[in-house]
């Protein structure tokens, strides 16, 4: 069945000559580290493996890097630390760390640091302080109420039982010793060229662990963190993932961070509804404060891979990847979805239920290879999902070389999105295509004018347009035209050209 669409204005945004984000023009990629590469050989992917692949990130298109945690940690996630300014071991030292910037910075790549300050776990001195005098004065750095969130202990995938602890945002120590955190990753001897370019912020709340209890977080613990890191390296990145996973209007107003994660835009464009991704949509654009940006995503870490939630539907991973790269914002690619890894979180009541969305990334085309990252092999059922096969098609071995792979397709959206400028920091509006399956929006840069048709159904959905100016510049035919009219395939689109 076809049904027909009629394009008109909906929503607006971005006014003509409104500041745009700087960083709406990168492509970032999310690393987490432990199962990325192993250069080693000790099954644990590190910063050595990363620097390794900077060469492959840089051919993709990638131009910024997002590391998940590296502090010492007794956590495969490293995300409840023992030493903030310590790299784990079993991930490199400090000047692993910084030579990977070096040679991300000599590619031109950005690198953001993923931090999570507000818990340490029970290795870390101030935890040991606080057991053994809770009223000394470093003890008093520690706020155990807090840990109720997750309870006394995290069991963990490798049997052990972590306790961990909440700091008191309200404690000077903590708060000056978390600022030189930042000032030291943001620039270690004095010098931002050789620091990170930014930073996310895990879990950024106003309200510590929603217990009403340590409230005012966001203007009185970050913002003072943010101003320091800043005179450092004024033009440092501060990402914030809301501790809600709500619009984060909050986290703009009173962090005044640059960035935030959309959330809601995610939660409705695996609904495959337009109407709720055009309210997710102009929620986001509404929120989201003039010099500002989002970072848009159809995975992470804490999510289903996308790809598990289509079913490996080749047409649905294409259309991800062009919403992913098209909508305005800042485009966040998790590493693997390029290929089309996929994971589904597990309930086994430890922290390996995250691991089969953080399986090694597919370098060759066996699961037990040179590089491979299988830290987690034979420890638990999270190695036994069946979601990564030897010779399944999902790997860079089987995808480079063939045209059609999903790899490719990315390669070939990111290089358009890099030459096509409305694509990157052209303002948005919403097109009412007056048909349900079909989402339409324009992005718009001086005379340059870019519509992207996104058929959200499995039928085809015709759409009578004006084409005798439109050129169609997608990375590959997903449409067919008969004179003035256009018909979308089954989940498929259309990037047309105005100009």
């Amino acid at each position: 069945m076809k049904a027909a669409c009629l394009l008109t204005v909906l929503f607006a945004t971005t006014l003509a000559g409104a500041q745009t984000s700087a960083w709406e023009k990168e492509v970032v990629y999310q690393i987490f580290p432990r199962s990325f590469y192993d250069s080693n050989s000790d099954h644990n992917g590190d910063l050595n493996g990363i620097k390794q692949k900077l060469g492959f990130l840089h051919n993709l298109g990638i131009t910024a890097i997002l590391i998940n945690p590296i502090f010492a940690s007794q956590l495969y996630h490293n995300y409840f630390a023992d030493d903030f300014m310590k790299v784990d071991p079993t991930l490199g030292t400090n000047g692993d760390f910084f030579d990977l910037v070096k040679a991300a910075h000599a590619k031109k790549i950005k690198v953001i640091l993923d931090v999570e300050v507000q818990y340490v776990a029970d290795k870390h001195p101030w935890f040991k302080a606080f057991k053994s005098d809770p009223k000394s004065a470093l003890g008093a750095t520690v706020w155990m109420n807090g840990s109720a969130l997750f309870g006394p202990v995290i069991p963990t995938y490798d049997k052990k039982n972590i306790g961990y602890a909440t700091l008191d945002p309200n404690n000077d120590t903590v708060k000056k010793t978390i600022e030189k955190v930042f000032q030291y990753w943001a620039a270690p001897d004095g010098n931002p060229a050789h620091g990170v370019d930014g930073f996310r912020i895990d879990h950024m709340m106003d309200d510590l662990d929603f217990q009403h209890k340590k409230t005012g977080m966001l203007k009185n613990f970050w913002l003072p963190i943010e101003t320091s890191a800043r005179k450092l390296n004024p033009k440092a990145l501060f990402l914030a993932e809301q501790s809600d996973w709500g619009l984060g209007a909050d986290v703009f107003q009173k962090a005044k961070v640059d960035a935030a994660y959309a959330i809601p835009l995610h939660a409705a464009w695996i609904t495959f509804d337009k109407r709720k991704i055009e309210k997710a949509l102009n929620d986001e654009q509404s929120t989201t404060p003039n010099g500002k940006t989002q970072f848009l995503f159809v995975e992470n870490h804490d999510v289903e891979r996308y790809a598990s939630v289509v079913n490996g539907d080749a047409p649905l991973l294409r259309l991800g990847a062009v919403f992913n790269l098209t909508v305005k914002g800042t485009p966040l690619i998790y590493y693997g979805q390029e290929l089309g890894m996929k994971g589904i979180q597990g309930k086994w009541n430890t922290d390996g239920n995250d691991i089969p969305v953080r399986l090694a990334y597919r370098w060759a085309r066996k699961v037990e290879s040179k590089g491979a990252a299988n830290f987690y092999r034979n420890s638990g059922p999270w190695d036994r999902t069946g979601f990564a096969r030897d010779n399944d098609g999902i790997s860079v071995e089987e995808e480079q070389a063939s045209e059609d792979s999903l790899l490719n397709f990315y390669k070939r959206l990111i290089q358009l999105r890099a030459k096509t400028p409305a694509l990157q920091t052209g303002s948005f509006r919403l097109l009412e295509t007056k048909n349900l399956k079909v989402l339409g929006f324009e992005r718009s840069l001086g005379k340059q004018k870019v519509d992207i048709l996104l058929n959200l159904s499995a039928e085809p959905q015709s759409c009578p347009i004006a084409l005798s100016h439109a050129k169609l510049i997608s990375p590959e035919s997903a449409r067919t035209q008969t004179g003035a009219s256009l018909t979308l395939k089954p989940h498929g689109y259309a990037i047309l050209s105005q100009n």
